[in-house]
């Protein structure tokens, strides 16, 4: 993968790709202001530039605000919320830079499965697989044949990766060594704090370390998932 080097057109398209209000990390700040202010493009461009040259980041933009979305009422089973995870605009713009960066390098090489078209740019997730599966059950029904049909299901794949395998799989895939020093030096302060219903439920300075798994509402979490999770999956496919 060529070096990176990070340019203020790199930032204004990053920003233009974000939705204008979604929910900001601890920073509060929305991505509205920074299509806005283009004039800040230039000064984040040669800050994320020296981040990415010294490989390293304050921990206020690696640590997320973490929702409790309780999925019955009244619910006291930890099992029964669903996390949403909110990270602050400043780095889920790097990393989106970045993102775009790895992914132009994996479409030159043909690197990323055709079979994974779900996180791929451009898809629709699991929409499109969903309208597949559709089709085929109707023209099955239709026809009157017969199909034998099966789903692989990754439990709690975004929680479960090791840390290790994601800066392996960066390795294999020869993604530029900065990049990869860099997102490894970020994976060890990645951190969030929980909320529920609106209130924090633990003081600023206690957070809690993300030591496994994918960092949820990372621009880099459709890469992540996209590559194979499982290191037997990549010694079949280079056999």
């Amino acid at each position: 993968m060529d070096p990176v080097i990070i340019m203020p057109d790199d930032v204004a398209e990053a920003v233009r790709r974000a939705p204008n209000w979604k929910s900001p990390g601890l920073n509060g700040l929305h991505h509205y202001w920074l299509k806005g202010y283009m004039v800040c493009h230039a000064v984040l461009a040669r800050q994320f530039q020296e981040a990415l040259d010294q490989k390293s980041l304050p921990c206020l933009f690696t640590t997320g605000i973490t929702h409790l979305v309780p999925k019955d009422r009244n619910s006291t089973d930890s099992s029964k919320y669903h996390p949403i995870t909110c990270l602050p605009t400043i780095y889920k713009t790097l990393t989106s830079i970045l993102s775009a960066r790895i992914i132009r390098h994996l479409n030159s090489n043909q690197v990323m499965s055709r079979a994974q078209n779900v996180c791929r740019g451009g898809g629709r997730g699991t929409k499109e697989p969903l309208l597949i599966d559709a089709v085929i059950g109707k023209v099955v029904k239709r026809n009157r044949r017969n199909l034998s049909a099966a789903w692989i299901d990754y439990k709690k794949a975004f929680d479960s990766v090791p840390h290790t395998w994601l800066k392996r799989v960066l390795e294999l895939y020869k993604v530029d060594c900065t990049v990869r020093d860099f997102l490894g030096q970020c994976m060890e302060q990645w951190s969030t704090i929980l909320w529920h219903l609106g209130e924090r439920m633990m003081a600023a300075e206690n957070y809690i370390r993300i030591r496994r798994g994918i960092f949820q509402g990372d621009c880099l979490s459709p890469i992540w998932f996209c590559l194979p999770l499982n290191p037997l999956s990549t010694l079949l496919e280079g056999s």
